[in-house]
């Protein structure tokens, strides 16, 4: 069966847009779900994120968050590149351009660097919820797979189709990450909501048991939080940080401020372990002091 994006997005592709016109060549799909489909593509020498959605009202509202939040002084300012029609098969499909973001989610960055990764990238991202919020939305569906983590921790959001503005009712979640699912409060864009899905995006991370997919089979009335606690006891990274996991779960963190400054209380002092200089790199060290040594007393005997 052919989807409704087979066509429209393969390598080689061009899309222009109906109203400003603007050409843009597919290299490669980069990822499709429920809410639309993400492309690599090129305009000219330059490289961007395309998103189309189907659903056309939907769509529409995540680029008008998306431009909310893209008109601000933040490092989201710009964010928003391009916004407008394409026409597939007669129908008119909304889409938007936004930076290509090089990097890997923080699952494989904190497996290839280091757990002791995570104090830098908590840091980062809670930057990124903060920013959001002061502009008046919350996230809404935060979760590992629309994050990039790149360079030395550094954290850009891709996804913002659960971007919803304060006070409304969360229009996109994924379940585990979800308050409501672990019964913990209403689905209610508040500061508190990311939170809770930001401990949870850490847990997640950091835990080595692969147990996140039994999790959904969990009768509504089963759900404890005590599934998350054992993986903080079990992890030492999760229990350094456990104050702010168990404040962020309990719902006591009521703003992102409030909690980036309580994160930076808890793992103030905790240094990235420098990788070590290898044993090849130290003989070569030392035969070079020993020949400049050796030069040195010959040209000087």
């Amino acid at each position: 069966m052919t989807t409704w994006y087979e066509d429209a997005f393969r390598p080689g592709t061009e899309i222009q847009g109906k109203w400003n016109g603007r050409l843009y060549v597919v290299e490669r799909l980069l990822g499709a779900g429920s809410n639309g489909v993400v492309a690599l593509v090129r305009r000219g020498s330059a490289r961007y994120a395309l998103k189309a959605g189907h659903e056309t009202v939907d769509h529409q509202s995540e680029i008008n968050s998306l431009l909310a939040v893209s008109l601000t002084e933040t490092s989201f300012k710009n964010f928003l590149i391009d916004a407008d029609d394409m026409t597939l098969k007669g129908k008119e499909i909304s889409f938007y351009v936004m930076p290509y973001i090089e990097g890997m989610t923080i699952s494989d960055f904190i497996h290839k660097r280091g757990q002791d990764w995570i104090y830098v990238i908590g840091s980062n991202l809670l930057k990124k919820l903060t920013e959001i919020h002061k502009s008046g939305y919350v996230f809404g569906d935060l979760k590992i797979e629309n994050m990039i983590v790149s360079n030395y921790g550094d954290v850009d959001l891709i996804d913002f189709g659960g971007v919803t503005p304060k006070g409304r009712a969360i229009k996109q979640l994924t379940e585990v990450y979800d308050r409501g699912f672990w019964n913990r409060g209403e689905r209610v864009a508040e500061e508190s909501y990311d939170l809770f899905s930001f401990a949870i995006l850490l847990l997640k991370s950091l835990d080595g048991r692969k147990r996140w997919a039994g999790f959904t089979h969990i009768l509504p009335q089963n759900r404890d939080l005590e599934h998350l606690y054992a993986i903080i006891r079990e992890n030492p990274v999760a229990a350094h940080i456990a104050p702010f996991l168990h404040k962020a779960l309990n719902g006591e963190l009521h703003s992102s401020q409030e909690a980036y400054l309580y994160w930076k209380k808890i793992v103030s002092g905790k240094k990235l372990s420098q990788p070590s200089l290898k044993m090849p790199w130290l003989k070569i060290c030392f035969a070079a002091s020993i020949f400049i040594f050796g030069a040195t007393v010959y040209m000087y005997w």
